[in-house]
């Protein structure tokens, strides 16, 4: 079976439950409230789950899924799923890396090489040396586990800082950008010239995925590949081509159904900006040169 280096058919980001022990100001589950997301939950049994991304493994072959949402590791027998699921599939998981006693079982029975994690550093919740031991646990157990870091109004200051400190014990610190609202303006789009650049500086180059809506740039009508090669799937099983098109009315299918499929070719985006990056990816999804000759995209 291939490894995370194999390139991949399909990538599904999976909100796996709406729950979590972190209550951060910027997550877009606690402005929405948790309690009415609870209600969504559908828990499923690792033999359940290992059915469900079986039929999709036969369908479409071996795929990357990337379990977010609250916190997975909360996720009754959330081990049990992965060690099931990654014999198959390729996972990405993002974690707060608050559950220290549930990630050294994962470390014991988890494959580094079907299985890496994206470890989210929320200094408001968990302290740095907590949350660096769990990293290098991770990295010492020969797991690939990057660090990201919100690039959160509140948090920006300390940016350049926390990259130094994570350096000094050898991990890499990312970046994510903050969208939602903050002071009465609207992120990304309200960052200043000068927190643009603070925002590159801590990334270290001035374009790439990180920075992928950082600039007002519409997307609408443009040819991308969410839908049918990339795909997110909420806790009750509605899958929607991506996290900005999530509305009931925009669902185009349910992956607990048998007869679930993706769209057979690339569909115009009908969001205005892309917050996901899941339209640079239909770059690769697509002919190139067909897009280029489109106008779709630029060299």
């Amino acid at each position: 079976m291939p490894d995370n280096s194999t390139p991949r058919k399909v990538v599904f980001a999976w909100d796996m439950h709406y729950s979590c022990d972190f209550r951060c100001p910027y997550c877009f589950y606690t402005t929405t409230g948790w309690d009415e997301l609870l209600k969504k939950n559908q828990y499923k049994t690792a033999e359940q789950w290992n059915e469900v991304w079986h039929r999709i493994y036969v369908k479409y072959g071996s795929c990357q899924i990337r379990i977010t949402a609250g916190e997975p590791f909360t996720y009754p027998r959330f081990v049990d799923i992965v060690e099931t699921l990654s014999k198959e599939h390729d996972l990405q998981i993002t974690t707060n890396c608050s559950m220290p006693k549930v990630m050294k079982d994962f470390v014991q029975r988890a494959n580094p090489r079907r299985v890496e994690l994206d470890c989210t550093f929320h200094p408001l919740e968990l302290t740095f040396d907590k949350f660096t031991d769990s990293v290098l646990l991770l990295r010492n157990a020969g797991f690939t586990a990057n660090v990201c870091f919100l690039a959160y109004p509140l948090q920006m200051p300390q940016m350049l800082e926390y990259k130094r400190r994570f350096k000094e014990r050898g991990i890499h610190m990312n970046m994510a950008i903050y969208w939602g609202p903050f002071g009465g303006k609207t992120y990304p789009h309200a960052f200043t010239a000068e927190e643009k650049k603070a925002i590159k500086e801590a990334i270290g180059y001035e374009v790439g995925p990180e920075t992928v809506g950082l600039e007002p740039l519409s997307v609408k009508g443009k040819l991308c590949g969410a839908g049918q090669r990339y795909a997110v799937i909420h806790c009750d099983g509605k899958v929607f081509r991506c996290g900005q098109l999530g509305r009931d009315e925009e669902c185009i299918g349910d992956i607990l159904d048998p007869h679930f499929e993706l769209f057979k070719e690339g569909q115009p985006c009908t969001a205005d900006y892309c917050r996901s990056k899941e339209f640079q990816s239909a770059w690769e999804a697509e002919d190139k040169e067909t897009l280029l000759q489109k106008g779709e995209i630029r060299k």
